[in-house]
């Protein structure tokens, strides 16, 4: 083992050290990023900045132990965070819609189901017909993920696994086709 110019040694263990170092600030970075932008699409969504709150924060933590397995994301971050947020919310909608309950006393300060949970229906009744009227599965994902969840035409094409000009001409075609849908649905002047 040598000593380095900057006091540091040229062993195993310093390199290791640099690389967790590196993995944390990384880690960090990468949490800053997404908790902001996963925040505001979870709350247009839900109309509940606690329920976005709480989904936000089990999707960092999610995030943040698969960067403990030392996995490599390939893709950027967000777009992992992306399909982790849909897949609890969903799940929490589930969950509320069939009466099942998280505890067997909630306690007092809990906020009640009631409505929150026939939002979430509505979300998913809307969501289904946007993608009726698209018609076109593609196109409702890229359309879905551009409105609804906040993604960057490079990040749908990472999740999607198709160039940034398809997810452009995707876009388009579904913005035409819910426009023509919304347009026959308005009834004519009189």
């Amino acid at each position: 083992m040598r000593q380095l110019s900057g006091g540091g040694d040229d062993s195993g263990e310093a390199h290791r050290r640099l690389s967790k170092v590196r993995e944390a600030e990384l880690m960090e970075e990468a949490l800053r990023t997404i908790q902001p932008r996963l925040i505001s699409s979870v709350t247009r969504i839900t109309r509940d900045y606690h329920l976005a709150q709480d989904i936000t924060q089990e999707t960092c933590i999610a995030v943040l132990q698969e960067f403990r397995r030392g996995t490599k994301f390939e893709k950027p971050v967000i777009v992992f965070a992306t399909v982790v947020a849909r897949n609890k919310l969903r799940d929490h909608w589930r969950k509320a819609s069939s009466g099942e309950r998280l505890y067997d006393e909630p306690p007092e300060h809990a906020r009640q189901l009631g409505a929150g949970a026939t939002v979430g229906l509505e979300y998913l009744e809307l969501l289904e017909s946007v993608k009726t009227a698209i018609a076109n599965e593609r196109q409702a994902a890229v359309w879905e993920l551009t409105h609804v969840w906040g993604l960057k035409g490079v990040e749908i094409a990472e999740l999607l696994e198709i160039s940034s000009a398809t997810v452009s001409r995707e876009l388009a075609a579904a913005e035409a086709k819910a426009r023509r849908c919304r347009d026959d649905d308005e009834p004519a002047p009189a």
